[in-house]
Formats: C-alpha cells, structure tokens, sequence
C-alpha cells in the first residue's frame, strides 16, 4: 500500500494525516488534537494499522455505518426467495432482542456487545442461543456479500449451557394408536395426525400438501411448499421452510389408502391441495387441544419428533432421518439422538460385526 504522513496546525493543536493508494485513488484519514507534531508522530502506527484493517471493506457511504437493525431490511430483500416469511421475522426477533445494540454501527459492533445484549434479562439459555442462531448469519451477510466488516463478532460465541435435561416430548406407539382412535370421528384432523406421524412433515407441509405432489405409483410424497405466514397477518401456500426441506418422503401403504379415500369423498379445492386451506389452522387448533388434555407437555409437532426418534431407533441411520425429515444431519444428532435407546444396541452389534 502506497501512503505518506504530514501534519496540519488547526485549531491550535496538531492534526496527523495519513494519505493512502485505493487502486488509483488516494484517500485520506486524519486524527486530531495532538499537542505537538512528535506527539502525533507517536500515533501514526495505529493509524496505519486501522486503514490495514479496513483494506478491502466497502467505501460505500450508505453501509459503512449502517446499523445491524437497518441492514436487515437489505438482507431480507436479498433472501426473500431464499428464505421463508416466518423464517425472515424469526432472523429480525433476534435481532430487535439485542435491544439498543442492534443500533451500534456493524463495523463498531462488538462480540462483547452482543453477548452483553444476549445475557440481560432472564431467558432460558435455549432462548438465547436460539437469538444468536439467527443474528450470526446476518452479520456473516454483511461480511461475505457487502464487505462492511472483515471478521463476524457473533462467530463463535459461546454462551452459557442449558444444564437441565432435555425432555423430547415424543408419542409412544399406544399414545399415537390412542390418539388416532380419538380422532376418528373428525376425517380431517385424523388424516392430518396420520400424516404427520408417518412422514414427519411439519404442520405447514402437511397443510400445504398438493395432490401432485403424491406419486402412487413410486409411493412418495414431495415437499417443495408449505401453508406459512407470507405477510403481517396474512397466511398463505409459500416456500418451504428452508432449501433442506424441500424433499422426497416414503408414503406407506396406510397413508396412501387414507390419502385415496379422502381424495375420493371430498371434492378438489381451488388452491390443488388435499386440505381446504380455510380449515387447516382450526383442525389444528382442535387436535392441540386434544393432545394437551390427553398428554399433557406434547402438541401436533410432537408427531414430527415421534416419526424421527422411531426411525432413528429402528435405523440407527442419522443421515437417513435427516433427508426424511428435511432437517441438517447436526440438528437430528443433537435433537433425537440422545432419546432413542436402541440406536446404542445397533450400535454395539454393528461394532460386534465390524470384524
């Protein structure tokens, strides 16, 4: 880098000056209110070593003192295809939790602001990690694709541990057969549990399930859409929750046979799925309910974790579940595999067999 020091007399004090070489531009930055020019001279090393460190970054003058708050309207419009209503104001939560943080300048913002920010109040541990989940990859945003910052501050942070044991409110196999006979006199919610138990699609999936998107020929199911949020109040057939949800699932023979009987007694809806939209969220509301009074501490999402801790104990296959479910394979390690005690003695034969 191409750069020379001088010094200017302004306002009775010494201003040190550093003229630098951006490509063919100079640029100069200055610091000021030094008594004598030996005493500037003594700053001109760590004025040297902040231009190094913003070598590279953006010059343009709308971000490089944008707050975290305000560059999330940029992120969102960059992501909008990429990522799901809820999703983007799940992302935005996180970041209105760092209260007046969320305001500091990106390029001022520290790893202890963010952690300071994270620690006020009393939150679950599980909350504040879930609020750093979605702030880190905001930050990363402005690092990879504007250069704002060079290294992201939410990048490792570790914050404190839940200790408590986790509980995975799953079904058991009688709970579920409970549950379905409860349900029998209501098609929809009974069709609804059936799926969600034998799939593992999340509700939003389930909801926004269309008839083309059954093979009963290769008996599978596909998942590229889901009934979501897509505004303020407004719910609609939009994205799926992120890129790894869009999937391929097994259909058993049990939901093929209930998929064709409704199929066959209710007529085709406007919108090509197999639920009436306008009934999807109040059958929910009636099977949660339900659960909640027959089996206190589970809801409708339960059905998701009971098909992954079942499969996950019959295969013992971590990277199967997670293409099932749409999920990451570390999400279903950390989730599901401490509950399933039978993937421990697949475990012991498969290194019984191993020689």
């Amino acid at each position: 880098m191409d750069y020379h020091f001088s010094y200017r007399n302004k306002n009775d004090s010494v201003c040190l000056i550093l003229s630098y070489k951006v490509g063919k531009k100079w640029k100069q930055k200055t610091r000021q209110g030094f008594r004598t020019q030996r005493e500037a001279r003594q700053h001109q090393d760590e004025l040297l070593d902040e231009i190094k460190a913003e070598a590279g970054l953006t010059d343009d003058t709308a971000l490089k003192d944008i707050s975290l708050r305000d560059f999330f309207k940029i992120f969102a419009r960059d992501k909008k295809t990429a990522l799901a209503y809820n999703t983007r104001k799940n992302y935005y939560d996180g970041i209105i939790s760092l209260g007046p943080a969320a305001d500091i300048p990106i390029r001022d913002l520290t790893t202890a602001d963010i952690v300071n920010a994270l620690m006020k109040g009393d939150y679950k541990p599980s909350t504040r990690k879930s609020r750093l989940r979605f702030i880190t990859p905001v930050l990363e945003h402005a690092v990879k694709m504007y250069n704002i910052i060079k290294v992201n501050p939410a990048k490792g942070i570790k914050l404190p541990q839940d200790k408590t044991p986790k509980v995975l409110r799953a079904f058991t196999r009688d709970e579920l057969t409970r549950l379905l006979k409860m349900l029998e006199p209501w098609p929809i919610r009974h069709l609804m549990v059936t799926i969600g138990a034998g799939t593992g699609m999340r509700f939003g999936e389930i909801a926004g399930l269309p008839w083309s998107a059954i093979n009963w020929q290769k008996q599978t199911i596909s998942v590229h859409q889901q009934y979501a949020m897509t505004g303020p109040k407004t719910n609609g057939i939009t994205l799926c929750k992120t890129a790894n949800s869009n999937r391929t699932v097994p259909a058993s023979p049990t939901i093929l046979k209930d998929l064709a009987a409704w199929h066959k007694s209710h007529p085709m809806t406007i919108t090509g799925t197999v639920f009436p939209l306008d009934r999807v969220l109040s059958a929910k509301a009636a099977i949660n309910t339900l659960i909640r009074q027959e089996f206190p501490g589970r809801s409708f999402h339960s059905l998701r974790h009971t098909f992954a801790t079942l499969l996950l104990s019959r295969t013992g296959d971590v990277n199967l579940v997670a293409h099932i479910l749409g999920d990451t394979v570390a999400t279903v390690s950390a989730v599901y595999v401490d509950y399933t005690e039978d993937i421990n003695k697949i475990a012991v034969q498969a290194i019984g067999n191993l020689y």
